[in-house]
């Protein structure tokens, strides 16, 4: 993958916050391992990834086709291993409106609505909420975050059959359960 012809690409579509990715078929290309860990650290063949602006870079090109992901330029597909999710959610912000905004560590931010909602995953023995961020490609919360909200939905008291919410958007979000 020539990084100089991706950045060329993502230049030449900056109109559009993302890259028409869902556009983009070309054969797959492998050889190389990138993976994404548990804590949101990206790796090229066991190497981590260090360049902030290199992962938003490969982030924006980012496709999820069933439940695999790849980095996807007009020309290339390379597999990208995914432990959990891609985008780590790392703060959030009750509007006035009674919306809730997510800041990802990709310098993405989105809100919590009918589309971008959340779904509970079993990881390590234990349930885990995943949040649609955007076209199929999902993020988990930070320890940080993840406590706060659940102290957040407690606060609220917006618990349903032993299942822990917080409310956006007029829809109710799943975070947890209740043990």
């Amino acid at each position: 993958m020539n990084i100089s012809d991706l950045e060329n690409n993502i230049v030449s579509n900056s109109t559009k916050k993302f890259p028409p990715v869902h556009l983009w078929n070309p054969e797959l290309c492998e050889g190389q391992e990138i993976c994404i860990n548990r804590e949101g650290d990206w790796f090229y063949n066991n190497s981590e990834i260090k360049n902030q602006r290199l992962i938003q870079l490969f982030s924006s090109v980012l496709k999820k086709e069933k439940d695999n992901y790849f980095l996807v330029t007009p020309s290339e597909k390379v597999p990208v291993k995914v432990e959990i999710a891609p985008y780590v959610i790392i703060n959030f912000d009750l509007l006035d409106n009674k919306v809730i905004k997510l800041d990802t560590n990709l310098e993405y931010s989105f809100y919590l609505d009918e589309v971008n909602t959340s779904r509970l995953i079993k990881y390590d023995n234990t349930h885990i909420p995943l949040v649609h961020v955007r076209n199929s490609i999902e993020g988990f919360f930070n320890r940080s975050t993840y406590y706060k909200l659940v102290d957040f939905a407690l606060a609220n008291k917006l618990i349903k059959d032993d299942a822990l919410f917080i409310s956006s958007s007029n829809h109710d979000h799943l975070i947890g359960k209740i043990a």
